[in-house]
């Protein structure tokens, strides 16, 4: 059983689930929202206008909705740093979001941006392809799985960040030292952003805090006819954002409550202020890497609780990729966790 599923593989999940659900022909397939805001109110009422856009024939709707759902992900919309330069530089500049093959890069210099798990994965693959292969991350104080990857390719060489890109080629990084770069490949993450949404400033994107979110979920003054899905980062997406979907269902339809405005808004207030006494950074607002949150959140909705095996298998690939960053993929040491997964309902309660 593969633990790490491929693109081909997971899409045809989906597509599976879809079908089996009737959920394909709910769906509208090449069409833009462009345009998402209230209408005005009646009867103290909150409707929603929805213009969109087919792709094709470019034919405009505009239709009226009781709720929206915003659900388009974090994973759209690249962020780049800001580099003394970078304007001008005259050479190749892309994003990971559009890389899908090492090819292109033949024979090139490449920098590769950030040093996180696509900054990693990619350089992995570009070091069999380049010329050279420099990663720019912003510590030096690497994992031991990475530090093995980088001894045994003399095309891979790890630098500082970077201090400014110069009209002749060079990528000059902080402690002074360069390289002539063909490519700059940043893998830098991902922003939020809805540019179709007018909330007239009661939902806002400030340094990648999507805000105010009552539980990630639904903003205060607008809910419950707006709602997220997908805005927390750093958990086991599927179970978290099946329960937000179950969550929002039950509240559109009655079956369960919000708290007030008020208190939606104190709450988040407190968590603002619970995050900022962590250290964590604003952009850091929506990265919950913690269990116990998943097992509250789905406490709203009656959901299960993580299983225990889920849970530790996640930490033990975390940890095997901190060592085998090559091969945590196809190799593994926890059997038992393993066999523990093949009995739940999850593999035993399949519909032949």
């Amino acid at each position: 059983m593969r633990r790490f599923p491929g693109h081909k593989e997971l899409w045809l999940y989906l597509k599976d689930f879809s079908e089996a659900f009737g959920i394909r022909e709910m769906i509208r397939f090449n069409v833009r929202v462009e345009f998402v805001g209230e209408e005005e109110k009646r009867d103290d009422v909150r409707r929603w206008i929805v213009r969109s856009r087919e792709e094709v024939s470019g034919k405009v709707m505009e239709e009226i909705f009781d709720a929206v759902v915003v659900a388009t992900g974090h994973y759209s919309h690249p962020r780049l740093p800001s580099i003394k330069g970078m304007e001008s530089w005259k050479r190749k500049q892309v994003h990971s979001h559009v890389y899908r093959v090492p090819d292109p890069f033949r024979n090139e210099v490449v920098v590769v941006v950030g040093n996180s798990m696509s900054g990693q994965d990619i350089s992995m693959e570009l070091v069999e392809v380049a010329k050279e292969v420099h990663l720019s991350a912003k510590s030096l104080d690497i994992s031991s799985g990475l530090s093995k990857v980088i001894s045994k390719h003399q095309n891979l060489l790890l630098h500082p960040q970077i201090e400014s890109l110069e009209d002749d080629g060079r990528v000059i990084f902080v402690d002074g030292t360069w390289v002539v770069a063909d490519t700059i490949l940043y893998c830098t993450g991902y922003s939020y952003k809805f540019p179709f949404l007018e909330s007239k400033g009661r939902v806002e994107v400030d340094d990648d805090r999507v805000g105010p979110l009552f539980e990630h979920t639904f903003p205060p003054c607008l809910s419950p006819s707006l709602s997220f899905v997908g805005i927390p980062r750093k958990l086991i997406g599927f179970p978290f954002f099946e329960a937000q979907a179950k969550w929002i269902a039950q509240v559109l339809s009655g079956k369960s409550s919000l708290p007030s405005p008020d208190q939606m808004l104190q709450s988040v207030a407190d968590f603002y202020r619970s995050r900022d006494l962590a250290g964590v950074p604003k952009h850091n607002t929506h990265d919950i890497a913690d269990f116990t949150y998943c097992d509250k959140y789905a406490d709203y909705v009656g959901f299960p609780h993580l299983e225990e095996w889920r849970k530790q298998l996640c930490l033990s690939a975390l940890t095997n990729s901190q060592e085998n960053l090559e091969t945590y993929r196809d190799s593994w040491d926890d059997h038992e966790l393993l066999q523990e997964a093949l009995q739940s309902s999850h593999f035993t309660n399949f519909n032949c």
